[in-house]
């Protein structure tokens, strides 16, 4: 499930996203979605990787497998709430130059981390390739790839 600021805020929105939550097993947002919806749950912090604690502590429907929760920071690391522990997972650098559309990262992120994770690889390789994916995106205008992608599958 993937998160958009403003909606957690506005009631019906909300009452939407929390009967969802339940039944959500990998829950992504960057920092500023995390801290709206820490906001709105009045709770007294905006860092990630607490926020991500929170959430995937809130109840599940389905208790045979923890939720994951991935908070995206930008230029900061991922932080990653899942088994009742955090871990923060540093981004590829892009010196500011070659910094062109930021559009579709959030996207590229989830979509090189599920890619991962149907692949049955680790909750490491799944950020590495979400890293990654998000890299390339933000180096080109929209959300486009190179023709042949560099990433070397582990």
């Amino acid at each position: 499930m993937r998160r958009s600021p403003p909606f957690p805020q506005v009631p019906p929105f909300k009452k939407v996203l929390l009967e969802a939550l339940p039944y959500v097993d990998y829950l992504f947002g960057n920092e500023t979605e995390a801290a709206t919806f820490a906001e709105t749950e009045g709770w007294d912090t905006r860092e990630a990787g607490e926020i991500a604690l929170r959430i995937s502590r809130l109840p599940k429907a389905n208790g045979s497998r923890p939720r994951t929760v991935v908070i995206t920071q930008g230029k900061d690391a991922t932080a990653v709430a899942v088994g009742g522990r955090v871990r923060y997972f540093p981004v590829i650098p892009v010196p500011q130059e070659l910094l062109v559309d930021t559009n579709g990262a959030g996207d590229a992120f989830v979509g090189g981390f599920l890619s991962q994770i149907v692949a049955g690889k680790s909750l490491e390789e799944a950020v590495r390739a979400g890293n990654y994916a998000a890299n390339v995106i933000i180096q080109r205008s929209g959300c486009t790839f190179p023709s042949k992608p560099e990433f070397e599958w582990a």
